[in-house]
């Protein structure tokens, strides 16, 4: 009964057909906003389809029966080996998140495609956690809070892949005007959630508490700590006191860290079709020198706009200035193109 009542939890953090509202700074310079639906046929085609298949099993409900994926002491022993290469320690089974995997892998098809993008952004997630000194396996959390969609914002506000809210990002050098949003912008973001995440284990000690922070910011964790005036620092002792949200939070961490060590056991599988056609290695930022059109530029270079706007989703608007702040992730088998261009330097960075 615990399991069934727990799959009517929400199963999904955030969606990828959410839709998007970018900030308007400036009444003036509304003509100039990108149209934003260039970059949503992207993620469409890549997160295309119904998002609930189960390779021809079926879920049906008969009294309180539920049939599931995998059988409860299977799960347990994957968990223990997972917890024990972890370096967090946080991987271990109870209903709830035997409930949560259940629920991820009832959308296998949703799963291909997160693989897929997982593809190209976990290269670059892991060099930044590296960078830290941070546990490798926090690159899940960005599947978590935003499906690895680096433009999707919150009914509150949070935006872009590591779901930044405005005041926690511009802490953490994450900068917004009406031409870019930072929050955007997947390396940024990226080295923006390292330096956060280090700075919750440091305050907190623990790694359960430390995301529960990160869902639902210090200072809850602080007052329910207080409030409950207890020394142990255990998310799952402390579960009932934390917003409806926050209680999924770990239990989908958890899932995802299986889902992404066992999906072929499961018997999803990543398809050519879903696969990106960049590998973000094969990618160099190249400082913009003169003012160019974003459109018209990927005309120029002979990318797809729908892919010059996936690499540079932290743009709002189609006409980029020149100027220091200003860089374009480009794939690097363009280079031969840069230099017949003016508006870049000879030199560019990985």
């Amino acid at each position: 009964m615990l399991i069934f009542k727990s799959l009517i939890i929400q199963s999904i953090s955030k969606s990828f057909w959410e839709q998007k509202n970018v900030i308007n700074f400036q009444k003036n310079i509304s003509s100039q906003k990108l149209d934003l639906i260039y970059i949503e046929k992207l993620w469409k085609k890549m997160l295309g389809g119904k998002k609930k298949s189960m390779y021809g099993k079926k879920l049906y409900h008969k009294k309180n029966i539920i049939i599931t994926n995998i059988d409860e002491e299977e799960l347990k022993l994957r968990l223990h080996f997972l917890n024990q290469k972890s370096q967090i320690k946080i991987l271990k089974y109870n209903t709830i998140v035997h409930a949560s995997i259940e629920s991820y892998l009832r959308m296998s098809r949703y799963i291909e495609k997160i693989i897929s993008l997982s593809d190209f952004y976990f290269p670059m997630f892991e060099e930044k956690l590296e960078k830290y000194r941070l546990p490798k396996e926090l690159k899940y959390l960005a599947i978590v809070e935003s499906n690895l969609n680096p433009v999707i914002t919150s009914k509150v506000g949070a935006q872009g892949i590591w779901q930044f809210m405005p005041e926690t990002g511009k802490i953490y050098d994450l900068n917004i005007n009406y031409i870019y949003d930072d929050r955007n912008d997947p390396v940024k973001s990226t080295e923006a959630a390292c330096r956060y995440l280090k700075f919750l284990y440091k305050k907190i000690g623990n790694w359960e508490l430390a995301l529960a922070a990160y869902n639902a910011g210090p200072g809850t964790v602080d007052k329910i700590l207080q409030h409950h005036n207890t020394n142990k620092k255990d998310f799952w002792v402390l579960w009932e006191y934390f917003p409806k949200e926050t209680k999924n939070y770990i239990p989908k961490f958890i899932a995802i860290n299986y889902i992404m060590n066992y999906y072929k056991e499961h018997h999803i599988s990543v398809s050519r079709s879903t696969t990106y056609k960049y590998n973000y290695k094969e990618t160099s930022l190249i400082p913009i020198q003169e003012k160019i059109s974003l459109k018209d530029f990927s005309y120029r270079l002979n990318i797809s706009y729908q892919d010059l706007m996936f690499l540079n989703p932290q743009y709002l608007v189609d006409i980029i200035p020149s100027g220091k702040n200003f860089f374009l992730r480009l794939p690097k088998n363009k280079i031969f193109l840069f230099k017949k261009l003016n508006c870049f330097s000879k030199k560019y960075h990985e």
